[in-house]
């Protein structure tokens, strides 16, 4: 049985037709709304996700470029950096995932 058939049953003991079908456009208003909030809440998060991915990499191409031997700098940088943030933040900090900040903030500079 659908969990809307349950739900409606449940309701339906003592209670008109109309009554049900009230209940059930409730129950799918609701549903709706939940809906409707959990998709504004996924890309809310995905913006401000985007944004800190963007400053973390403008932020390891402004440290880079006070480094002397800015190549092998960078890499020891990248290394060392997805080492110490992966210890303290968990996972989404490897060395290529840190890369690929840094070119997002080079490919895509917001004046």
């Amino acid at each position: 049985m659908s969990q809307k058939r349950q739900i409606i049953k449940r309701t339906s003991v003592q209670a008109s037709p109309t009554v049900r079908e009230e209940y059930g456009k409730l129950v799918s208003e609701i549903g709706g709304l939940l809906e409707q909030a959990r998709r504004g809440a996924a890309r809310a998060v995905n913006a401000i996700l985007t944004a800190t991915y963007w400053e973390i990499g403008r932020r390891i191409v402004e440290h880079e470029q006070e480094g002397k031997a800015r190549a092998e700098y960078g890499e020891e940088l990248l290394a060392h950096l997805s080492k110490d943030l992966t210890i303290k933040y968990g996972r989404g900090f490897s060395r290529r995932n840190l890369e690929q900040m840094r070119t997002f903030y080079q490919g895509w500079e917001i004046f």
